[in-house]
């Protein structure tokens, strides 16, 4: 009498590891179903809001940076006048351009935490979808 042995096949991956192109090619082989490609491509898509927010919120912290110290190179140079006829003049322009990267400065924070909110936004909905994907596999 011949008996059968199944095996259950598992196959563990980490979404943090898994492209587009992984997606495609497991749908190609039709190892995955509609339901969990298209929840896939929303994680994948999701993730990639996340990383963009993230840019943006790191350029804009670059720039924060790139303004505290030319801030710091302008202080220095009020702090080198001495008495020269330039000097009112000068310190005008610094003044006047302290001024205007202190505003610039203002704008930074605020989209910096505009920025902050939407990405803890997006990867709060991120982690929902792979929690649902993973009930959803289970299941």
């Amino acid at each position: 009498m011949l008996r059968a042995e199944a095996r259950p096949l598992l196959n563990t991956y980490q979404l943090t590891n898994i492209d587009r192109d992984q997606v495609t090619l497991w749908v190609r082989q039709q190892t995955i179903d509609k339901t969990i490609e298209k929840a896939l491509r929303g994680i994948l898509a999701q993730k990639g809001a996340v990383s963009e927010l993230d840019s943006k919120k790191e350029a804009a912290e670059d720039e924060m940076k790139q303004i505290y110290d030319d801030q710091q190179r302008l202080r220095e140079n009020i702090k080198s006048l001495k008495g020269s006829s330039e000097e009112k003049l000068l310190i005008q322009r610094y003044t006047q351009q302290l001024n205007e990267q202190e505003t610039r400065l203002e704008q930074l924070r605020k989209e910096v935490e505009r920025l902050k909110a939407k990405q803890d936004t997006a990867q709060s909905a991120l982690d929902r979808m792979i929690q649902e994907l993973s009930f959803d596999v289970a299941g």
